[in-house]
């Protein structure tokens, strides 16, 4: 899976510490958002479990309770015919950190779309799924109206600050960008087409 290769490069943490420090600009997070992971949480009030996307409540704060801990986390089935990718941008000369980080999996029937999931890091307060990206892309061949939808609403769906790694106009075209690079990248993986990473979008 694309988000056992994005931990691999971001460190040697594990996925729920990165999860738990709970920044937007985190690499594994979108990616855990498009496959569909589940966080399974254990406190003094018993168990319960939530979706990734609604696990972080801004930057650096968690939806935890007191004396509750993520105690595991849980990747559903994926469909026949399915595959994700993960891609960010980031500076070329400063700090490894994400300016936008993108991670889609789509599930095809031939050449049409029929699932898709969309992550969406380093643009808000939280890592977002994107909905009507999503919306956008299924029943389509990812044709370029499609993916212009789609990219439309990640920038859309773009609540970012200006700091030194870009600005708010950038990041939020970016995000439409990386959309369209991210969804292909996921389709022709379907197919068996690999795409090697080279640095500036590893």
């Amino acid at each position: 899976l694309e988000f056992r290769r994005v931990l691999f490069r971001s460190g040697r943490a594990s996925m729920g510490g990165n999860l738990c420090n709970a920044s937007p600009a985190a690499d594994s997070v979108p990616a855990l958002v498009a496959a569909g992971c589940v966080v399974n949480i254990q406190g003094p009030k018993g168990k319960r479990s939530v979706p990734v996307e609604k696990f972080n409540a801004g930057p650096g704060k968690t939806s935890l309770k007191p004396g509750e801990i993520v105690v595991s986390l849980t990747l559903p089935a994926r469909p026949k015919s399915s595959s994700d990718a993960y891609r960010r941008l980031i500076p070329r000369t400063e700090m490894d950190i994400a300016v936008v980080g993108m991670g889609v999996s789509l599930t095809m029937k031939g050449d049409t779309c029929v699932g898709a999931r969309v992550g969406l890091g380093a643009v808000a307060p939280t890592v977002l799924r994107v909905e009507k990206a999503e919306k956008a892309l299924i029943g389509s061949t990812l044709d370029d109206k499609a993916l212009d939808a789609a990219a439309a609403a990640c920038s859309a769906a773009c609540k970012p600050i200006d700091d030194k790694r870009g600005t708010i106009k950038y990041r939020t075209k970016i995000a439409g960008v990386l959309l369209k690079r991210v969804a292909r990248i996921a389709r022709d993986r379907v197919k068996g087409v690999e795409h090697h990473m080279h640095e500036h979008w590893a």
